[in-house]
C-alpha cells in the first residue's frame, strides 16, 4: 500500500512540474538528427571591402586651345574617394543533370550560384549551393576541385542532413569554378574645384567656381567679366578667353598663382 502511494505521489509531482503539451517523438527526432547532421559554417555574401583610395581627376591642359559649352567645365581638379568591393560566387563549367529514383537536379552551363556555407566531410571541405528545384536542398561542391558530391543535402535547423541516395552525374567532367565580381563606389568630391561656363548675361561672361574643399561641400561662387577677349583670373586660376557667346567659350588655361 505504501509503495502504491509513493508511486502515485511521484506521478502527481511530475505532472505538476510540467503541465503543457509534450511532443516526445519530435524531441526524440531532433535529438537523433543532432548526431546524424553536419554543422554548417554559413557564409556572409555581403560584398567584401578590398581597398579604398583617393583618386585625383584633372580635366584640362595648360597652354592649349579648348572649348567649353554652357553648363560644362572649363577646368576641374577634383579628388574623390573610390572604394572597391569583391563578391565570390561559383560558376558552372558545362551542363549537369544529377539523377536517381527521385526528381533530378539540373545545372546549366555558366550558371552562377551564391555559396550558402561550408561543411567538412571526411576531411574535405565542401561548398553548399542552393538547388533550383527544391527549397532548402543543396548541392555539395568540393572546394578544392570543384567536383560535385554524389549526394545532396537538406538544410534544417541550421545544420546539413545528407540524403541516403546517391546521384549519378550526366557529365563526369562537370565542375564549378570560383568567379569574383568587383564593385566600385565613388564618393562625391572631397577636395578640389570645378570652374564651369555659365554663358552670357547683360553682355558679361559668367563662370561658376565650385569649391569642394570648403566647409560646406559643393560651395560655389559666381564670377563675371566683360564680354571681350582677354586674361581672366578666377580664384587664382588664369584663363585667357579667345572668343565667347551665349553657348560656348574658347579659351586657354595658363596656370594658377
Amino acid at each position: 500500500m505504501k509503495k502504491t502511494l509513493v508511486l502515485c505521489s511521484l506521478i502527481y509531482i511530475a505532472s505538476c512540474a510540467y503541465s503543457g503539451p509534450v511532443n516526445v517523438w519530435d524531441a526524440r527526432r531532433k535529438w537523433v538528427e543532432s548526431f546524424s547532421s553536419i554543422a554548417i559554417d554559413f557564409k556572409d555574401n555581403a560584398p567584401k571591402l578590398v581597398k579604398t583610395q583617393a583618386v585625383n581627376e584633372k580635366s584640362y591642359k595648360t597652354n592649349e586651345i579648348q572649348t567649353a559649352f554652357k553648363g560644362y567645365s572649363v577646368l576641374s581638379d577634383k579628388t574623390f574617394t573610390r572604394t572597391y568591393f569583391v563578391t565570390e560566387k561559383l560558376r558552372a563549367v558545362g551542363n549537369l543533370v544529377l539523377s536517381n529514383v527521385s526528381a533530378p537536379f539540373v545545372v546549366k552551363n555558366n550558371e552562377t550560384k551564391e555559396i550558402l556555407g561550408y561543411v567538412h566531410i571526411d576531411g574535405e571541405k565542401y561548398s553548399l549551393l542552393v538547388t533550383n528545384e527544391l527549397e532548402n536542398f543543396v548541392l555539395l561542391v568540393n572546394s578544392a576541385t570543384g567536383k560535385i558530391y554524389d549526394k545532396v543535402g537538406l538544410v534544417k535547423d541550421g545544420r546539413l542532413i545528407l540524403m541516403e541516395q546517391s546521384y549519378v552525374p550526366s557529365n563526369p567532367d562537370f565542375r564549378f569554378e570560383p568567379v569574383f565580381t568587383t564593385l566600385t563606389e565613388q564618393s562625391k568630391p572631397t577636395k578640389g574645384f570645378d570652374i564651369k561656363y555659365d554663358g552670357l548675361r547683360l553682355d558679361r561672361l559668367w563662370f561658376v567656381y565650385y569649391d569642394y574643399a570648403s566647409a560646406k561641400s559643393g560651395g560655389f561662387r559666381e564670377y563675371d567679366f566683360p564680354n571681350k577677349p582677354g586674361l581672366l583670373n578666377i580664384n587664382g586660376v588664369k584663363i585667357r578667353v579667345l572668343a565667347a557667346d551665349s553657348q560656348r567659350v574658347d579659351y586657354m588655361v595658363l596656370g594658377s598663382d
